[in-house]
């Protein structure tokens, strides 16, 4: 990409650089070496001063190959599970949605849209090639599922609320991606718009440097976000910073005709520039810092394992090179015990295990996991030293 996705302007600048990293960071590997030899590419940040969106100039989307073998859902934590289900139950009180048509792209397991439907007694229908058929009770009539991503093609009414969560970052086009949302809606002026994806201004904020990976070839702010969601035809009601400030949602309903006013001021692009000049100082920082932290425990003979085999784990691991000083990574989510971490080759081993490994540090991938890790690990009977990656 040789402009800005979200507003065309060409004159962006680069700011961080991260060579050869895992294309792919939930896909799941049951074999070490294949996980060792999956494909790689490069990360080349952008900042757009335009419209303050961020984006990874260096992404090549042949890379990606969505597939039933992708796995990257929260919903396993009751940490996390109590904010989808908070998430649901808002959206459903606040816009009413009983007895609605919903369309979910980019469904992944359809744990939401079964909430959703649930709740408000709403019909759903969720899209997305990585679904895999489970045994979950709320499907049939009431929920069905769509291995495409294609869902204009398979609609033939248009629904009360379309939404995505954790989807637009991958999109590589997303301008085009909400035009044709808007495009399908047409007329319908109350279909509600709901998108939900990672905060990059938590991540300039908090440091958290293991969010960045490949997939995401687009980085969102609030600035952006609206700048994108005006231009494609929709007026924005809400956009909110939620789990912790780590998401970042929006509500649109469709506008009778596009517009850029109203989105970033002079002020809030002139903060973000300000803070992507000193990112990767600070990122390189960062990483030194945790090199000399492993380096230190691995002398002093400890045990460490990793909590959290999601994308920030998956980072954290390959940008530190922690082959030969962690061996594990654990995580909650059945499905991906026994896998292997594409890149860095670390076994996804269940909580259980640590009664075995007995480790002296835990490396926290997420610090809101943090009191559901320890209660995991005190039920166990086990002690040790917790630090935020």
């Amino acid at each position: 990409m040789i402009a800005c996705p979200v507003c065309t302007y060409a004159k962006t600048q680069t700011f961080l650089t991260i060579a050869q990293t895992p294309a792919h960071c939930n896909l799941l590997w049951p074999d070490r070496d294949a996980a060792l030899k999956a494909v790689k590419g490069d990360i080349v940040l952008d900042l757009c001063p335009r419209c303050g969106h961020v984006f990874n100039r260096a992404f090549d989307p042949r890379l990606m190959e969505y597939t039933q073998a992708y796995e990257n859902s929260l919903h396993f934590s009751p940490r996390f599970q109590g904010y989808a289900e908070s998430l649901a139950e808002d959206l459903v009180n606040r816009y009413e949605l009983h007895d609605k048509e919903l369309v979910e792209i980019g469904a992944g397991k359809g744990d939401f849209l079964r909430l959703l439907c649930a709740l408000g007694n709403n019909h759903g229908t969720g899209f997305d090639a990585a679904y895999s058929p489970g045994d979950d009770e709320l499907t049939g009539e009431q929920v069905q599922f769509i291995n495409a991503f294609d869902w204009q093609d398979y609609i033939d009414t248009v629904p009360d609320m379309i939404y995505t969560r954790h989807v637009l970052e991958h999109i590589e086009r997303p301008t085009a991606f909400l035009e044709g949302i808007r495009q399908v809606i047409g007329d319908h002026l109350q279909t509600l718009v709901f998108f939900e994806m990672p905060n990059f201004s938590y991540t300039l904020r908090e440091l958290a440097i293991w969010d960045i990976i490949y997939e995401h070839c687009g980085y969102f702010s609030s600035q952006s976000l609206s700048y994108l969601f005006t231009r494609a035809g929709f007026d924005v009601l809400a956009t909110r910073e939620t789990f912790g400030s780590q998401f970042l949602t929006t509500e649109a309903l469709p506008a009778l005709e596009a517009t850029t006013e109203g989105c970033a001021t002079p002020q809030q692009l002139e903060q973000m520039q300000s803070q992507v000049d000193s990112f990767a100082i600070e990122f390189a920082q960062k990483v030194a810092l945790w090199q000399d932290r492993l380096a230190r425990w691995a002398v002093e003979g400890k045990t460490v394992v990793a909590w959290g085999a999601g994308s920030k784990g998956v980072t954290f691991l390959n940008v530190l090179e922690t082959q030969e000083q962690i061996r594990y990574i654990v995580d909650i989510n059945p499905r991906k015990r026994g896998m292997f971490v594409v890149g860095s080759g670390q076994e996804i081993v269940p909580p259980e295990l640590m009664r075995q490994v007995r480790p002296d540090v835990v490396i926290l991938m997420n610090p809101l996991y943090r009191d559901e890790i320890a209660a995991s690990m005190t039920a166990m009977g086990l002690e040790a030293e917790y630090v935020v990656a």
